[in-house]
């Protein structure tokens, strides 16, 4: 099974599909693993898919309140608002 470290490197050396991929496989044996959830939506991010990116940092944020989630949550909202005002203020 990959780990987190070869994940890392993955999304690192632009190869995003293939990190999905692992990251997938990998919460498919540990669904509980906020690190993967949390990398899984920074790929979401980049892609600029906010919903899922939104939802793969909850995920991670209900599993480790404390790690990062929560600021990458924040950072999102503040690009949705930036960009789709519309969106937040109907």
């Amino acid at each position: 099974m990959t780990t987190i470290t070869e994940i890392e490197r993955l999304i690192a050396s632009g190869r995003l599909d293939d990190a999905r991929g692992e990251i997938e496989r990998l919460l498919d044996a540990e669904p509980q693993n906020a690190q993967a959830w949390f990398l899984l939506g920074g790929i979401y991010r980049r892609h600029e898919l906010w919903g899922d990116a939104i939802n793969a940092y909850n995920r991670a944020k209900l599993i480790d309140p404390e790690g990062p989630a929560a600021a990458a949550i924040d950072s999102i909202y503040d690009i949705i608002r930036f960009v789709n005002k519309d969106l937040m203020n109907p």
